[in-house]
């Protein structure tokens, strides 16, 4: 059965709608547009970014609200929003068109009974704006409400996800406008912004253990497990039970704990492993939220063992990224202790990146020669031995995309050239190189996550001995960042390679782009317009 719901609207839920699982599913015909829905608090605020759910991350971490990314089909299950989630924020955006441009568009919000309410708006509603709210459900007196919005915002989606209370994140920084220095405590935060944050769990295959049910309608100052009333002159237990099932809950809990321990024996929890435990919980009449604390050191010994194993090679694999998440999500550590392992993935997360060849450019505190473009800029203390003392020089090191700086603080300082780097090691707080010199080989410590510097080390160095191309990214452009403009333009003396004409130049890529050719100092030249049109696209 339809019911259409009018612009600013507002009614219970329950007036056209039954049960707590409902998909909900925009039209919007002329328009080129994303569609997310947003969890935000009592103040209307969106304080969790992981209740932000869109293409690129595609579900909340309870499973509560999914996105199906083919049909662009939310689906919500009311019972498990968190009681900190007030509100659900259906909206759409686009980066091209304003909503001016939509035709008749119409949002379906449907229940399992095949009711549905329809809320229609047009273009004709809004001017230049670029990102709509179109429909909310809310918590309103211990039940839920839906409300017509159709309000937009001309700056797009930035402005709206301000309005909110969120944060938008900044692209990585131009070679134009070159970033500052990257702090550490800040600096980690800033490259995952560059490469990315993890690939969401999957609720809708992986469920998170549930209690065995009880019987909610048992007798006052009865059992909360059997239900049953205790004989004369015993008492219920703290948590409510009698001491026969209090004595069968701990039996069930070291069961539990038993299977918990061989399923995960080989490092690994599979799937059948899971399902397991699950049936073990309904088997032994227990709490789900009371076995997964009863074994939380094995779950954390677990976890530790999972970061080891992708920290063994000094990076992350997707697939090892998700199988962390999965364990994340479905052992439920508590904050204070998911916190620290979710900073190792994401150390190793960046540094998988940075040993690509995908390093950032940052403005240093030193004065770099032309065309020389910082990466990392961290404080770094050297350890100097010689034959009569070993002492600790502090200072910082710059690592650049010709060399590394050390500059000491209570002294001068020197430079590493890539070519005479012969071995990195890593350490746990830092890093030891070996060089084809004595100047600067040594021990380099002090430096808070120094897998991200060895990584970009580590990358650098192969850089320059070619054991490493540069990527590209999967849109391969043509656009020449600037620093790299004025390099080549330095190199080649403002004047075309092949006849030394000054006017009318223009970039070519020596290996033209359309066959791969990368945009990189190496393959840019100088050539006059005579001299590009008559290369055309040969070799």
């Amino acid at each position: 059965m339809q019911h259409p719901l009018q612009r600013g609207q507002r009614v219970p839920l329950t007036q056209f709608l039954t049960g707590a699982h409902l998909t909900l599913q925009a039209h919007l015909p002329g328009m080129a547009a994303d569609i997310s829905l947003l969890g935000l608090d009592e103040e209307r605020k969106l304080t969790d970014d992981r209740y932000f759910i869109f293409y690129n991350q595609p579900g909340s971490p309870e499973g509560a609200l999914n996105l199906d990314l083919k049909s662009q089909t939310f689906t919500v299950d009311l019972e498990r929003v968190p009681l900190g989630i007030h509100h659900l924020l259906l909206a759409a955006s686009s980066d091209d068109q304003t909503f001016s441009e939509l035709g008749r568009g119409v949002v379906h919000v449907r229940d399992r009974q095949s009711n549905d309410v329809l809320f229609e708006c047009s273009g004709e509603l809004f001017g230049t704006e670029q990102a709509v709210m179109l429909l909310e459900l809310y918590r309103h007196q211990g039940g839920w409400r839906i409300s017509g919005v159709a309000q937009g915002f001309s700056g797009g989606l930035g402005a709206l996800i301000q309005s909110l209370g969120g944060e938008v994140v900044k692209e990585m920084p131009t070679p134009e406008s070159q970033a500052p220095a990257l702090e550490w405590g800040e600096s980690l935060t800033q490259l995952e912004t560059i490469f990315g944050q993890p690939a969401p769990p999957q609720p809708e295959v992986w469920q998170p253990l549930t209690s065995a049910p009880t019987d909610p309608w048992h007798e006052r100052n009865a059992c909360e497990r059997c239900g049953r009333r205790p004989g004369l002159g015993a008492r219920l237990n703290s948590a409510g039970l009698c001491k026969t099932c209090a004595q069968e809950v701990t039996t069930g809990l070291h069961n539990f704990r038993t299977r918990f321990l061989a399923a995960c024996a080989d490092g690994l929890l599979e799937m059948h492993e899971w399902e397991d435990l699950q049936q073990t919980v309904y088997r032994e009449k227990l709490d789900a939220k009371a076995a997964l604390e009863f074994v939380r050191a094995d779950a954390l010994d677990l976890l530790e063992r999972t970061i080891s194993i992708a920290q063994a090679d000094g990076s992350v694999s997707e697939q090892e990224e998700k199988v962390f998440e999965r364990l994340l999500y479905l052992l439920q550590l508590p904050d204070g202790m998911a916190q620290p392992l979710r900073v190792r993935v994401a150390e190793l997360r960046v540094a998988s990146k940075l040993r690509e060849g995908r390093l950032p450019s940052i403005q240093s505190t030193l004065i770099l020669d032309a065309g020389e473009v910082a990466h990392l800029e961290v404080p770094a203390t050297f350890r100097q031995v010689t034959a009569t003392r070993t002492r600790d020089i502090a200072g910082r090191a710059v690592l650049t995309n010709r060399q590394m700086h050390f500059v000491g603080s209570a002294e001068g300082g020197w430079n590493v050239q890539y070519g005479k780097v012969l071995r990195i090691e890593g350490r746990p707080d830092g890093v030891n190189l070996e060089l084809g010199v004595k100047k600067g080989s040594g021990y380099y410590k002090g430096m808070p996550q120094p897998i991200i510097f060895e990584a970009m080390l580590d990358s650098l160095v192969r850089m320059h001995k070619r054991l490493l191309l540069l990527p590209q990214s999967e849109k391969a452009s043509r656009s020449i960042p600037q620093k790299v403009k004025l390099e080549v333009w330095q190199r080649d003396q403002g004047r075309c390679v092949e006849c030394g004409d000054t006017n009318y130049l223009e970039y070519d890529h020596i290996i033209p782009h359309s066959l791969g050719g990368a945009t990189s100092v190496g393959n840019l030249q100088l050539l006059c317009r005579r001299c590009n049109l008559a290369k055309s696209n040969r070799i």
